[in-house]
């Protein structure tokens, strides 16, 4: 009857072994995914709340996106559409789904976006500043008197005013 003891001890213990690490990363991942599905409740719910004080035109769009990050931001939003119809016990599988695979690549894939995006819009407005120089040059060598879009220069209307 010791014996039997012995061998029930054994497995219990070893079981314990093997169960206690899996239930750890079990239930640390339940938490990410319990932690993000109330965040997209607690925003859904102020979305319910503001959709009467936003306009209808509330879309906006990025002009700085790549082909790939396009086509990644509108398979977001259709994501997000489709999450909108989720229940919260739906949403919470997806999210354990998303935070048992882990999410590295898609961090770092997130980085490197927002890094092409700022320098994309550094160059929008390096170019538009060159522009307006480059128009601005052209307006002074074309004999213009200093009036930019149809307004005197400083000078100009201050000696105005002092004649009248």
């Amino acid at each position: 009857m010791d014996e039997y003891l012995d061998w029930i001890f054994i497995i219990a213990f070893f079981s314990c072994l093997i169960l206690f690490p899996f239930g750890i990363i079990l239930s640390v991942n339940s938490c990410i995914a319990a932690a993000r599905t109330r965040a997209w409740k607690k925003k859904q719910a102020a979305e319910a709340d503001n959709i009467e004080a936003e306009p209808l035109n509330r879309e906006e769009e990025d002009d700085f996106l790549d082909t790939e990050d396009e086509e990644d931001y509108h398979a977001q939003k259709a994501e997000e559409q489709a999450d909108k119809h989720l229940t919260t016990r739906q949403k919470f599988r997806k999210e354990f789904k998303k935070a048992w695979k882990g999410n590295a690549k898609d961090a770092q894939k997130q980085r490197e976006r927002e890094e092409r995006r700022k320098l994309a819009k550094a160059v929008a407005r390096e170019v538009e500043r060159r522009e307006r120089r480059r128009a601005r040059q052209e307006q002074q060598a074309g004999g213009s008197s200093n009036e930019v879009e149809g307004l005197p220069s400083y000078n100009n209307a201050v000696a105005s005013d002092r004649k009248e």
